[in-house]
Parts: structure tokens; C-alpha cells; sequence
């Protein structure tokens, strides 16, 4: 399997306080890049999370939403075209400063780990965790911090995190088959991600493993395990998103057709294999929920 290397989850021994400073070294080190690097940045990808936004505007009419996670602010950069009040959480200086506060919203921005930072009770329509939650060393602490500053009917939007089942269904091939490049494109990007980082950021790798603690070293987001945590919380409802599955890339970039036809393909297949779900939630690369409180 040319390029591609087997490996089996990561082994460190972290503790909640390493995996926030890891955290903050590698954000303060990709700040001044992230928005230009990160593929959430793309327009299909923005214009995909506004739709969401958009079903969950109508629904509750949110005045006010929490951010968790915002770093430089993809949510927010939403958000602000729906709601009044903003507040945003992020344990790292260098992404907080990056944040646009321009427009009509309130914003408000505060420094510090969504697990313990105080926030009113009960005074959030709606809040977020984009690309988010894998960061976290424990979830839990974050769940409750939102639960409890969420109105009775209050939503709860998390999205972009890697997918257990996914993980899981690449670390398992055989690496003296061969694939097709479609596969090793997202095998790649599933085993060497940190050393790409390290590479290009001079971030030591072990330390992206630790900033990235749910993904690297517990190996992605298991929908029963997220499910039984939210229910336990308190939350009342939780429907799961299952986006990019495997050759997405594939179909949208394919050069014998015009890239609207190839998103209409592309959104077709998907929709199938949602349809198809529990069963082929192991191609999806990302998972999401909305929580209800």
C-alpha cells in the first residue's frame, strides 16, 4: 500500500489540564493560517452549515447562541446573520483575536475551557460546537456547562467530528492490499494527519495527538456513546448528521462534468446512504448531532 503506513490508535497518558495546553500551542501556532488551510472554509462547506442553521432558525427562532470551540469564528461568522446576541468560547488568545465582530449581532467573546467557564443559566436559544468536540479530553464537563446554559426546547448543534465507525474501517485494512486512489486519498488523511502538521507547522506530532485527544488517542466519536452521554445529561432528543462519505472528492472534482452536475451527484449518493444508515454510517468521515434540551 504505497504511502501509507498501519498504525493502530494512539497510546498517551493525558490528563484534561495537557490536553488544553495542547490545545492552545497548536491553535496559537495555525491561528494566523487556519482560515486559509482548514476545509470547513470552503464555500460549499459554509453554505452546507447555513442550510442547518437556517431548518434550526425556523424552528426556535434563537435570539441568543453560544459558540463553543469558535476559535476564529466559522460559526459565529454564521450565526450573526440569524441571531441578535453571540457569545463565543475558546481556550485559545491567538484564534479569539482573529474573530470578526463586525455586523449587526452582539458579540462576546471569552477565553477559556468550555468545560468550566461560567455561563448564565438558562439563557441560550441555541448553541454550537463545530470541528470541536474531538479537542476535548472529556466531553461530559462541556455537555452539562451547555445544558445548563440552554433554555427549556433549547438546541444543541455540534458537527464536524471525526466518526468512530469511519476510524475504525481504515485502521483495519489490510496494508499489503492495494486501493483505489479515492481510498488512499482518505487513508492518508486518516493516519498522517499529524505528521503532515508537524511538517508544515513544526508542531510536535504528539502534541496534535493530544490536542485532538477524542480523535487520535480515543479514535473518533461513537454515536451510542455521544447518545448515552447527552441522554444522561438531561438533553431530551438527539438526531445524528453523518457527512462526507468516502469518493465524495471523487465525484465532485470530476473533470467530465460541470461541478453544479457533480454536486447534484454527489448530493444524490449521499442521501442514499443516509437513507441507509446504521449501515453505512462506517463511510462517512464526519459525524454531527443536534441535541435538544
Amino acid at each position: 500500500m504505497q504511502g501509507v503506513r498501519k498504525k493502530n490508535m494512539v497510546q498517551l497518558d493525558v490528563d484534561y489540564q495537557e490536553a488544553i495546553e495542547a490545545n492552545i500551542e497548536v491553535h496559537s501556532r495555525m491561528a494566523k493560517e487556519y482560515n486559509k488551510n482548514e476545509p470547513h472554509f470552503r464555500p460549499e462547506s459554509i453554505d452546507r452549515v447555513r442550510k442547518i442553521i437556517e431548518r434550526i432558525v425556523q424552528e426556535i427562532n434563537p435570539k441568543n447562541a453560544l459558540d463553543l470551540g469558535c476559535g476564529t469564528g466559522f460559526m459565529i461568522n454564521i450565526l450573526k446573520h440569524y441571531v441578535r446576541n453571540i457569545t463565543g468560547v475558546d481556550v485559545t488568545p491567538a484564534m479569539l483575536d482573529l474573530v470578526d465582530k463586525s455586523g449587526n449581532a452582539n458579540i462576546e467573546l471569552i477565553n477559556s475551557d468550555t468545560g468550566n467557564v461560567r455561563l448564565e443559566p438558562e439563557s441560550y436559544d441555541l448553541a454550537t460546537a463545530y470541528t470541536f468536540l474531538d479537542h476535548l479530553y472529556d466531553m461530559t464537563p462541556t455537555f452539562k456547562n451547555t445544558y445548563s446554559a440552554l433554555k427549556k426546547g433549547g438546541k444543541f448543534y455540534a458537527d464536524l467530528s471525526p466518526n468512530y465507525f469511519f476510524w475504525q474501517s481504515f485502521l483495519e485494512l489490510n496494508p499489503k492490499e492495494k486501493y483505489s486512489p479515492e481510498i488512499l486519498r482518505e487513508l492518508n488523511a486518516v493516519l498522517s494527519k499529524d505528521e503532515e502538521i508537524e511538517k508544515e507547522f513544526g508542531i510536535n506530532k504528539t502534541t496534535f495527538q493530544k490536542a485532538e485527544f477524542q480523535k487520535h488517542i480515543k479514535g473518533g466519536l461513537n454515536e451510542e456513546e455521544i447518545r448515552a452521554q447527552l441522554l444522561k445529561t438531561g438533553f431530551s432528543r438527539v438526531d445524528f448528521i453523518y457527512h462526507w462519505y468516502v469518493g465524495q472528492a471523487y465525484i465532485i472534482n470530476d473533470s467530465h462534468t460541470s461541478r453544479e452536475e457533480n454536486i447534484k451527484k454527489a448530493e444524490l449518493i449521499h442521501d442514499a446512504l443516509v437513507n441507509m444508515l446504521p449501515l453505512s454510517r462506517h463511510l462517512f468521515k464526519y459525524v454531527g448531532f443536534i441535541a435538544t434540551k
